[in-house]
């Protein structure tokens, strides 16, 4: 996962590096590193990078105010600057408006090699990479090979990542509203990234996250189920802010194991979790596999033939009348056995009259020949729903 901007400032404090302004930013990501000379250089930050500027490219006093908030503008995470033969000295309103953009700013004498700074930095964040990329392996090999426990156990430990320990995997998908495709490798990027800041931003140390198959895995590690509940609606709420009005979210939350080597169920669990939510239209919630009721016996039944024949024969003539007669009964009774069998309060939530309800109960219990007053069959009925949204 990527480093911050005070890990990096920690590396090199003995080289006379000085912090002078926006100290309150010190929490910011650093993807790498990037030397600004110009104004006209600082539109090639990608973001998330530290600049560095010796002030060479400077004409005027006022061009070194001009060019740290370009740099901020374009994202950075920060500036280290060269006091010396080109910059004589920092004014106050540069150091106001790190201050107020908490935009962490530096200044290194001239003596001070920059690119003895920047070689640290450079080897620090590939070291943070090189670590992504070993714990994305080891949770790929995980999930898809969880006996070969050699593949992925000894990385896990070399990360201080114990194997006694408990986990849950949780799963993050964006996709179109309409088609639901899943979004773009662009939109995946940020997303990923956004994922990522989150997480680093609010300091949960024992969790990590990887792309697959266009979603977003996330892997917590000594929390419980309800922390890391806590943790994905923190995600969801960062992300809010990058989704577009025609994209919708799934979060779901797998079941915590007991130790290391159970992940791959934690990962099918909340797969499990995200393809039921996608079955009822249960989008941009945060959904944890405990919390499912019944459905958690209904998704571990593996004779899916027998739920298939259970639905039929409870709930599928009223799907079909639905269907050859335009009506919306399936509706009406999901809603009436939610609502514990509350005539008033259905109407009230399908803004229907109480008499159309009633009229509609009746029918349904005309096309099931059965009597919903009665607590069994309600039952029944309700399981045979719930089975058709899983199969």
């Amino acid at each position: 996962m990527a480093v911050k901007v005070r890990d990096l400032y920690e590396s090199v404090k003995k080289q006379d590096i000085e912090l002078i302004a926006g100290k309150n930013g010190l929490d910011n990501v650093v993807r790498w590193v990037h030397m600004v000379e110009n104004i006209e250089t600082s539109v090639f930050l990608e973001g998330q990078e530290i600049a560095f500027t010796t002030g060479i490219g400077l004409r005027k006093k006022d061009d070194l105010f001009e060019l740290v908030k370009y740099t901020y503008e374009n994202h950075a995470s920060g500036m280290v600057i060269s006091t010396g033969p080109y910059i004589a000295e920092i004014s106050d309103e540069i150091i106001e408006f790190c201050d107020e953009k908490n935009f962490p700013f530096f200044i290194v004498p001239w003596h001070v090699y920059f690119a003895e700074i920047m070689r640290e930095f450079c080897y620090k964040i590939t070291v943070s990479d090189k670590i992504d990329m070993e714990l994305t392996n080891a949770i790929k090999n995980a999930i898809f090979f969880e006996k070969e426990e050699d593949l992925y156990v000894p990385q896990f430990e070399m990360h201080k990542l114990k194997a006694d320990w408990s986990y849950c995997l949780a799963i993050i998908e964006i996709s179109e509203r309409d088609t639901g495709k899943i979004i773009d490798k662009e939109k995946q990027t940020k997303a990923l990234r956004n994922i990522e800041n989150t997480l680093i931003s609010h300091s949960f140390r024992y969790s990590f996250v990887l792309e697959l198959d266009g979603r977003f895995v996330l892997l917590f590690a000594k929390y419980d189920e309800d922390t890391i509940k806590e943790m994905v609606e923190s995600i969801k709420e960062n992300l809010e802010n990058l989704l577009e009005h025609d994209e919708k979210m799934c979060f779901c939350i797998g079941k915590s194991t007991r130790n290391i080597k159970c992940v791959a169920k934690s990962y099918r669990k909340a797969l499990d979790v995200l393809r039921l939510q996608k079955r009822r239209g249960k989008y941009d919630e945060v959904t944890i596999y405990k919390d499912l009721g019944l459905y958690k016996l209904l998704l571990s039944m593996e004779d899916t033939n027998a739920m298939k024949e259970y639905s039929q024969e409870t709930i599928e003539p009223l799907i079909n009348y639905d269907y050859l007669n335009s009506t919306d009964y399936v509706l009406i009774l999901e809603t009436y056995l939610s609502l514990n069998g509350g005539v008033k309060d259905v109407a009230a939530k399908l803004s229907v009259h109480r008499n159309t309800i009633n009229y509609k109960i009746k029918k349904i219990e005309e096309i099931l020949s059965c009597d919903l007053s009665d607590l069994d069959t309600r039952l029944i009925l309700r399981v045979g729903l719930m089975i058709k949204k899983i199969t």
